[in-house]
């Protein structure tokens, strides 16, 4: 459904489109009437179909357990407080040569 410009779940295009059909056949007076709603539904509900469809995917694409991630994320933290350390270091450094060549 990429042609309209737009991420359609092809689920919810059948879905509705059933819904539509079906609605024809039990009530064909409602069915011009329905039929804005349905087309207006397609976006939300395919949203929200693919909100539904991605939660908890992060855990499964990282395949680690919650001790393992834990880990791996006090690794990073610790590379990042050493790179926040040696930057400090270097700033500090940089702002006593300035003030020794301000005086001299």
């Amino acid at each position: 459904m990429k042609t309209l410009k737009m991420c359609l779940n092809w689920k919810v295009l059948a879905g509705l489109i059933a819904a539509g059909v079906g609605l024809y056949f039990l009530a064909p007076e409602l069915a011009l009437a329905a039929l804005p709603i349905l087309v207006l539904a397609v976006c939300p509900l395919s949203m929200m179909l693919m909100m539904w469809s991605m939660r908890g995917t992060e855990d499964k694409e990282s395949g680690l357990a919650s001790e393992e991630r834990l880990a791996s994320l006090r690794e990073q933290q610790m590379a990042l407080d050493k790179k926040i350390d040696a930057l400090e270091r270097t700033r500090s450094a940089e702002n006593t040569g300035a003030r020794s060549d301000a005086r001299g």
